[in-house]
């Protein structure tokens, strides 16, 4: 087989299975992003991304009830392929060399009155950011 057939089917090969392109975010910020965009756009393979192996996601929605997933059960919930319109900020950041906290803060609805306070832990393993796990509430935005 020759160099150029070899060389296309390994790269075929990555694009058919996204997860084996390995995500190396050099900033927490990076990996934060890519949470974002997962829940914002419904893509599994961005919470692949931006969450380690072993992550553990927990919240309460908005009924009050408690949620606990795995990072890979989490990837699947969110993998809907739909955008989300809402508002989605990162509001607080503090790091300190290799860990990191962070709160991003979700609104959305017609009078902005539902959102989410997301509470990331992130770690830098082997040179680079992940999250290692989120716990979340949702929020009434009615005064």
């Amino acid at each position: 087989m020759n160099n150029f057939r070899r060389n296309l089917i390994f790269i075929s090969m990555l694009f058919a299975n996204p997860v084996l392109i390995a995500a190396e975010f050099e900033t927490p910020e990076q990996a934060i992003n890519s949470y974002i965009t997962a829940v914002s756009t419904g893509s599994g393979t961005h919470i692949k991304k931006a969450y380690s192996d072993d992550a553990t996601i927990k919240f309460y929605d908005r009924e009050g009830r408690y949620w606990e997933y795995s990072m890979s059960a989490f990837a699947e919930a969110v993998d809907t392929g739909k955008d989300w319109d809402a508002e989605i900020n990162i509001t607080a950041l503090r790091v300190t060399d290799n860990a990191a906290s962070a709160t991003v803060e979700f609104t959305w609805g017609d009078s902005q009155e539902h959102g989410y306070v997301d509470y990331l832990n992130l770690i830098k393993s082997d040179g680079y950011w992940k999250i290692s796990g989120k716990v979340a509430q949702y929020v009434s935005r009615n005064n």
